[in-house]
């Protein structure tokens, strides 16, 4: 075999006709039909077909002449008799493969003969030849395995792209980040041969490429061309045969273009028309997803989104999805992607969707302007809109002129400039943006022209910003400052003074948010997936993202709506993206915020609420409890496994218990996974509006907590659940009521409702017991209420009272010499007259504060309340006297007092004492703003003051009685050591007075002090009835019995 001698391997594939005689045909073969040979045949002879490839080694230089002759159709058929009963007829003779031999006879360099191809497999096992340039044209063979070329098959021009990614258990090392390395090329060449020899069993692969190698541990991805069509089990069942073949592949990820079409895949539509895309496959999916790419962020499409509606309908052989978008605009130019994804295979189809754009926003500048005859600046104005693809015919219109726009040259906008001839009226400059499709969006720049009898606003500045000149009764505006979004706001006055700057600027944190927002809305995005990027966005190192009512209403809008959505699509989330919600709204609700939250523009607090409790349920747990604690808000609770058992759910926090019975927990469980979830909101309740449908006097006296149960099935179970709140004030003047806040009620987003709650009070703690769970259960403290009548029978009882005592006094001064003749006379009317003096100033200063106008003017009602509370202890001190003198006169009977001394003494106790308590009550509470009740003029019940009258008074009463039951067990056992007979009647008449003053008084200020203690509604009601009546008319008896006793005892002596 020598240098200058062709060495060439042949493969030929021969079709052989054989015929047998019928006798012997075992059906097995395929008939002949062929004409040639089957007319030369008798009835009794069968024709079967037979194809054999063999190979023919031609050395020398008639190889080409070989190939002529074999291929030479003009010799067939040629018939081959094999016996008698059978012989063969070769009647097509086709060359497939060539391969030229080189070196020592080993190594071929093989092609295939037109009408031939080889192989994919073949073409990733052998290297092609040194001289190749058409991928697997040529084969480089280095042993004596030599592959055959295939007859073509018949393939569509149909073609499935495939991307894979396979995760193996290997060890990721450096070197399969070089595709030059040992291992990378044996990874490499495994992979594909593992890849084809999986898919050509299903499939008819044109091409396979490994992409590269990453760490985790080992993940290997690739890209398959596979000629169509393909189904979805063809592609499932050769990507099972591909890890089994891999013994190391853990998992494995594949999704394929080309099974699925979009139509159309090209669609341009104008600013706010419909976009419709319909997806098909032949095939039955259980479901189909969209998505939208734009700027290479890719979002999945929300079916429930405002602007996106998506109908899928699966038949028999296929599945059709239409997406319909409502209104195009910049947020849905991109490229869409209809995707399937089953049995860890991902189907997809794209399209590209151009919208003519249109500018959602012209931004203007200034946002309007005033001129006054003395300026003489150029007036220049501005309007700009952010840079898009969008090639807009720009102009300006005024007084019934159009003037083409200039392009102002700035990088960051696309901004055009007018500059005008000063005008002399009142002119509105508009600047119109219009596509090519002819729509248009404007917006106009305001330009007032001061006259010179105008009154106008000068120009000021405030915080660094500069409000310029403006008309009387007209708003100033400026864009807000660099950083900030929006616009700041200022009135004129109609008398040229500027007002306070309505800050409407809301950060770019906040900016970035709410357009996140209100994408998601549209349907741009899923709840589940976009949700913790809009938290993340909001949340900063300072945890401070609101300094305005507009910042507080833009940041509770951003967590109701993603709180609400992620509700409806019903997701879960970890617990670091739950705390980074609660931190946000624990920091809106915080008390140095309150402020903002008591604007006429402010949001509603109820919506802060809704949207925390909403997001507390979407919490990940397992079956165990669960606790999140933050400054102003707080969250406990339990987790359920169907079929457990049930135990009592019991929370305690700092200032309210609850707990559900385990009968009912366990009953819950019967059917459904439950989780149950307490949230205790410390400062959120100063927020909420004091609304309450039965009072409208009513104030908050507790924290507020939530509870709610949520089944597995997202629905919410309602239970009885019994709380105990330790409430804020726990003054006994006040009813306590277990409210919930109802949602559903007409209101600033609902009020206070006590609907299925009952309460029972304790010693600063009142117990509710609620047969709901709907919003949360708190507990309200109601300021005490006007009964019926009670300030008629007050004031007319007061009134008849003072008439009276004016009368006791007048007939006190008429009878006074012919009564005061004794000593104990002079100490009893001495002390009757100072106690009805007492009384009566008492009763016109307390009447005195009935009207309003005093009560508002804060030093006349202080004055008021000093002076009540001096008279009416001067009054039970006045009393006490009387019992200590008539003990006195009682218990020593030869001891008598002279006038001086039991004056000095009683006027000491009557008016000094009081004097010292008042001023000391005065002097302590006043400073601590604690002195006075709110409401009226008198001591405050809240913080005690009023315990500086209840006590003294309180403590001279039971003496008083004490003192009575003395003196009558001593005059009803006369001795011989007695007085006289009339200082007897004195005594006795004192008595009378002391047996008549001590039981009305004493029962009186004791249904007052009753009312300081724990009582239902119904009985202090009664003694409230009970204390105005005594208190009101017990004087009028008083002073009747002294005067009528007096007048007939003067009558008596004068006869």
């Amino acid at each position: 075999m020598g240098a200058n001698v062709d060495v060439i391997f042949l493969y030929l594939v021969m079709s052989l006709s054989c015929y047998l005689h019928s006798s012997v045909t075992n059906g097995q073969e395929s008939e002949l039909h062929d004409p040639r040979v089957r007319r030369h045949l008798p009835i009794s002879w069968s024709a079967f077909q037979y194809t054999y490839y063999m190979d023919i080694l031609i050395e020398g230089y008639g190889s080409s002449l070989t190939e002529i002759y074999l291929t030479n159709t003009s010799l067939l058929p040629y018939t081959l008799l094999m016996n008698a009963s059978a012989y063969v007829s070769v009647v097509l003779i086709e060359i497939t493969t060539e391969c030229n031999v080189t070196g020592n006879g080993t190594e071929k360099m093989c092609t295939c003969n037109p009408g031939y191809s080889w192989n994919i497999t073949m073409c990733y096992t052998y290297p092609p030849c040194s001289n190749s340039s058409n991928f697997c044209s040529c084969l480089f063979i280095q042993d004596d395995n030599i592959p055959v070329c295939e007859a073509p098959k018949n393939i569509s021009d149909q073609r499935v792209s495939l991307k894979g990614y396979l995760t193996t258990n290997e060890t990721f090392t450096p070197d399969l980040l070089d595709p030059s390395s040992t291992n990378y090329k044996a990874k490499e060449s495994n992979l594909t041969l593992a890849l084809l020899n999986a898919y050509t069993k299903n499939c008819n692969p044109l091409s396979v490429a490994v992409l590269g190698f990453s760490p985790g541990s080992v993940i290997a991805s690739y890209r398959m061309l596979l000629a169509g069509p393909v189904s979805s089990t063809q592609l499932s069942s050769s990507n099972a045969l591909v890890s089994q073949s891999l013994s190391s592949v853990t998992s494995s990820q594949l999704s394929t273009l080309g099974m699925v079409t979009i139509e159309p895949a090209q669609l341009e539509v104008n600013f706010g028309d419909p976009i419709q895309l319909v997806c098909q496959i032949n095939e039955t999916m259980p479901s189909v997803n969209w998505t939208l790419t734009v700027n290479n962020v890719t979002n999945t499409l929300f079916p429930g989104g405002e602007n996106v509606n998506v109908s899928t309908q699966q038949m028999s052989s296929s599945t059709i999805s239409v997406l319909t978008i409502a209104y195009a605009s910049q947020y849905w130019e991109g490229k869409y992607s209809c995707q399937i994804s089953i049995d860890g295979l991902e189907l997809k189809a794209k399209a590209v969707v151009n919208i003519t754009l249109l500018p959602l926003e012209i931004t203007i500048n200034p946002l309007q302007k005033s001129l006054t005859s003395k300026d003489t600046s150029q007036l220049q104005l501005e309007c700009c809109v952010p840079y898009d693809e969008e090639n807009y015919n720009v102009t300006w219109t005024y007084d019934n002129l159009i003037v083409a726009a200039l392009p102002a040259g700035r990088t960051d906008l696309n901004c055009y400039t007018l500059v005008p001839p000063r005008p002399t009226n009142d002119t509105n400059y508009t600047c119109t943006f219009m596509n090519k499709a002819g729509q248009q969006k404007s917006n106009v720049i305001p330009v007032t022209v001061i006259q010179a009898t105008d009154i106008y606003c000068s120009v000021n500045v405030s915080n660094g910003i500069t409000w310029n000149v403006t008309k009387a009764g007209m708003s100033a505006s400026a864009l807000c400052p660099l950083g900030k979004s929006g616009y700041m706001t200022r009135d004129c006055s109609a008398v040229g003074v500027w007002l306070s700057v309505q800050d409407n600027c809301i950060s770019q944190q906040l900016q970035t948010a709410l357009s996140s927002v209100q994408a998601l809305e549209q349907g741009l995005g899923i709840a589940q997936v976009n949700v913790p990027d809009i938290i993340q966005q909001m949340s900063n190192s300072s945890g401070t993202i609101v300094n305005n009512v507009a910042e507080v209403s833009t940041a509770v809008n951003i967590l109701g709506s993603i709180s609400s959505m992620a509700a409806t699509q019903n997701c879960t989330f970890d617990p670091s993206v739950v705390t980074k919600f609660l931190t946000l709204a624990s920091n809106l609700i915080d008390p140095d915020f309150s402020p903002l939250w008591r604007s006429s523009t402010s949001p509603p607090a109820s919506k802060m609420l809704q949207s925390v409790e909403c997001f507390c349920q979407l919490l990940q747990t397992g079956n165990q409890s669960f606790e999140i604690d933050l400054e102003n808000i707080q969250i406990k609770g339990n987790s359920y496994e169907q079929g457990s058992v049930g135990e009592d759910y019991q929370k305690n926090f700092a200032t309210v218990s609850l707990s559900i019975d385990k009968q009912t927990i366990s009953s819950l469980l019967k059917q459904n996974n439950l989780k149950i979830t307490s949230v205790v909101f410390s400062t959120i309740g100063n927020l909420l509006p004091n609304t309450f449908e039965k009072r409208n006097d009513s104030q908050l006296n507790s924290i507020v907590q939530s509870t709610s149960i949520k089944l597995s099935d997202s629905s919410y179970a309602s239970t009885n659940i019994e709380m105990s709140f330790v409430v804020n004030t726990s003054n006994k003047m006040y009813s306590q009521h277990c409210v919930f806040w109802d949602f559903s009620l007409p209101g600033f987003g609902g009020s206070w409702s006590d609907a299925g709650c009952t309460s029972m009070l304790g010693t600063n703690t009142t117990f509710c017991s609620c047969s709901h769970l709907t919003s949360f259960a708190v507990l309200m403290s109601i300021n005490v209420g006007s009964l019926a009548l009670i300030e008629e029978i007050t004031y007319a009882g007061l009134g008849v009272s003072i008439l009276s005592l004016c009368i006791c006094v007048f007939i006190e001064g008429f009878v006074w010499k012919t009564v005061t003749r004794t000593n104990i006379s002079y100490f009893r009317h001495i002390s009757l007259i100072n106690i009805t003096v007492s009384l009566l100033c008492a009763d016109v200063f307390f009447l005195s504060s009935a009207f309003p106008s005093i009560i508002a003017k804060q030093l006349i009602c202080l004055s008021i309340t000093f002076l009540n509370h001096f008279f009416y202890l001067a009054l039970f001190f006045w009393t006490f006297a009387q019992s200590v003198m008539l003990l006195h006169q009682l218990l020593f009977v030869f001891h008598h007092l002279r006038k001086r001394i039991f004056v000095s003494l009683s006027f000491t106790a009557g008016y000094f004492f009081p004097a010292i308590i008042a001023a000391g009550t005065l002097l302590y509470y006043y400073p601590k703003g604690k002195y006075r009740h709110e409401k009226v003029c008198w001591l405050n019940p809240e913080s005690g003051a009023i315990y500086a009258f209840a006590v003294p008074a309180g403590s001279i009463i039971v003496f008083n009685f004490l003192t009575l039951l003395v003196v009558i067990a001593k005059l009803s056992r006369p001795s011989v050591s007695e007085a006289n007979q009339a200082d007897k009647e004195t005594a006795k008449s004192i008595l009378k007075a002391v047996v008549v003053l001590t039981p009305v008084f004493g029962l009186t200020w004791s249904f007052g002090f009753a009312l300081l203690t724990n009582l239902d509604d119904l009985t202090r009601q009664v003694f409230t009835y009970g204390f105005a009546g005594m208190n009101a008319f017990q004087k009028t008896s008083t002073a009747t019995t002294m005067s009528t006793s007096e007048a007939s005892s003067d009558h008596i002596k004068k006869k």
